[in-house]
């Protein structure tokens, strides 16, 4: 964690002590560093579990930049695992929407929009750049489509990378840069924007 001095204090103590839409079910906090905006709208629910969120990670001394989190109405965030947002990343969860993350790390200036459900499993990296959404945010054909993303353990997601709805992300696969994910990716390999794609094998291991 950064020095005690980078932390917004107050805002921690808002987030933790003080608000209705926090609940503890474990030890974790939340943990904003300056920069770092976070809205709970109207019977959202921010659920803690053992993890802490820390928001707004890795910023540059003397940088101004925001990272902003956003749960509308009826929206619910559970946070089963320690998640690192780095400054310049957007989290939005729709009203009456649901996101699920286990142990995760964004990087900066990456972007996620929940207006149904996603979920993510245990020790999924992102990358810079990278854009996550399960719906069209617009109607076609006279509806507004959503469907859930799911994205398993151990998943790792390159710069630059857009996740489309209705995808899925095989545990211990990675996904390249540049890569438009919108078919399901199997399990344990490397997915990238060609046709074909490296299968890793089951006991594969990549370094943080």
């Amino acid at each position: 964690m950064s020095k005690f001095k980078d932390i917004d204090i107050l805002q921690y103590i808002k987030l933790n002590y003080l608000s209705k839409n926090v609940i503890h079910e474990g030890k974790g906090k939340i943990v904003p560093f300056h920069g770092a905006h976070v809205e709970l709208g109207e019977n959202s629910k921010l659920i803690m579990h053992d993890g802490s969120l820390e928001i707004g990670t890795n910023k540059v001394k003397g940088s101004k930049g925001e990272t902003l989190i956003r749960l509308r109405k009826d929206a619910t965030w559970n946070v089963n695992g320690y998640c690192g947002l780095s400054y310049g990343v957007t989290v939005e969860v729709n009203s009456r929407a649901e996101f699920n993350t286990g142990y995760l790390t964004v990087n900066t200036n990456s972007t996620i929009v929940v207006n149904q459900k996603i979920s993510m499993g245990n020790d999924v990296m992102i990358g810079r750049n990278t854009v996550i959404y399960d719906s069209d945010f617009h109607v076609l054909n006279g509806e507004k489509s959503s469907k859930e993303v799911t994205i398993g353990d151990h998943v790792w997601i390159a710069t630059n990378v857009t996740v489309l709805k209705g995808v899925h992300i095989g545990g211990g696969s990675v996904i390249g840069a540049g890569t438009i994910v919108k078919e399901n990716v199997p399990d344990h390999v490397i997915f990238g924007s060609k046709a074909e794609h490296v299968i890793l094998s089951e006991n594969a291991d990549w370094e943080r």
